[in-house]
């Protein structure tokens, strides 16, 4: 039996028929670009370079108009595991991961992203994790968070940890740790069982940069996951990332803030009480962004964190203090008082466990794995 593939013309090595009987790969990976010929050379040099490699990097070009493509092919010539798909035209990065995930053939599946990258040791240590343990959904780790301007580490995430040693989250455990902290699984420090995904739903495009998250607790939720408190992959935070945009924009957020709990609501899969959690991070981490925006978004913040006349007022005499930092902190206290997003003991155990990380090598300039690694792959100029 053959499997028909939906392609487009421009997708080099793409049959259109695939043998379903074919012995299946271990692991794929889904890495969706677009205009990003900057940086995609980094991060498949990153991929590439593993010690366990991967069985298949399935990269989806979403209509760039840079040099993609032109990089892409000029590193797939020497790498056979990279098959190369296009868009026609530009349809997101959702629809894109949802296309990858369609194709992949492997038995996990990591969705990477073009303008980041992993460290050395990702893949083998994902993968001896859950192959031990073959009945967790899905592996994650931590990842460094590297500011895009000045190439510099600032922050270790998740900015909780699930648990402070290497092991086991059962289901029944998530639920628990939901309700005091969230956000412990980054999509591009894990690795997921490919069936847990595609019973998760795949990627809902109406979560919009959501959609990842959902698919990751709701996995966690109903399999349970595995964590390391090591770091393996990079994160570069641009101003202008899709995350930082759906917050700072005033419909986007009411959007998120109307449907993705709504959604939540009405899956099975996710606690009765967790719509409303949601609600309330979602509100607190859109109000910290428009606080740290300069000028501060005001309409995102007093939209959310101040539905009154008077709270607004109020929040208005703050903002005016000379002092600008402290006008910030004490908002942003407010709002944790109200909103309760995190537990600040969580928070704080996390912190103290890190303490020796953040004076490690690692965190210099230059020293982290990949930090300095060339934009196109080795040897091409």
């Amino acid at each position: 039996m053959a499997e028909r593939l939906t392609l487009h013309p421009s997708d080099p090595g793409e049959t259109g028929v695939r043998n379903s009987h074919a012995m299946p790969l271990m692991l794929s990976v889904v890495l969706p670009n677009y205009n990003h010929a900057k940086f995609i050379g980094r991060a498949l040099a990153a991929l590439l370079g593993q010690e366990r490699a991967a069985d298949e990097i399935i990269v989806i070009d979403d209509g760039s108009i840079d040099d993609s493509i032109a990089v892409i092919e000029r590193i797939a010539a020497g790498a056979p595991a990279i098959r190369l798909l296009r868009n026609p035209s530009n349809i997101g990065v959702i629809p894109t991961l949802q296309r990858g995930l369609e194709a992949a053939r492997g038995k996990y599946i990591y969705f990477a992203a073009s303008d980041d990258w992993i460290f050395p040791g990702f893949f083998a240590l994902a993968l001896r994790r859950l192959e031990a343990d073959p009945d967790m959904g899905l592996f994650c780790g931590e990842a460094m968070l590297v500011d895009s301007a000045s190439n510099r580490p600032f922050a270790v995430r998740p900015a909780v940890r699930p648990r402070l040693r290497a092991g086991r989250i059962e289901a029944a455990r998530t639920e628990q740790l939901l309700r005091s902290s969230d956000n412990w699984i980054l999509t591009g420090s894990a690795i997921f069982r490919r069936d847990c995904v595609t019973w998760a739903g795949g990627f809902d495009a109406r979560l919009g940069s959501s959609a990842d998250g959902f698919i990751a607790r709701k996995v966690a939720l109903k399999y349970g996951f595995l964590f390391e408190p090591d770091i393996v992959a990079s994160w570069v935070v641009f101003p202008d990332s899709v995350s930082r945009r759906t917050a700072l924009d005033l419909q986007r957020t009411k959007y998120t803030l109307d449907v993705v709990p709504t959604l939540i609501s009405a899956d099975p899969g996710f606690p009765s009480w967790y719509a409303d959690a949601f609600r309330n991070r979602w509100r607190f981490a859109a109000c910290r962004l428009a606080l740290q925006a300069d000028p501060v978004e005001r309409s995102v913040l007093f939209e959310l964190a101040a539905p009154a006349a008077a709270e607004k007022a109020e929040l208005q005499r703050i903002l005016a203090w000379p002092q600008r930092n402290l006008a910030r902190l004490v908002i942003l206290a407010r709002l944790w008082y109200r909103l309760r997003p995190t537990s600040l003991f969580a928070l704080l155990r996390t912190m103290l466990a890190m303490r020796g990380l953040r004076l490690a090598l690692r965190f210099r300039f230059g020293q982290i794995p990949g930090m300095t690694a060339p934009t196109d792959a080795p040897g091409d100029a």
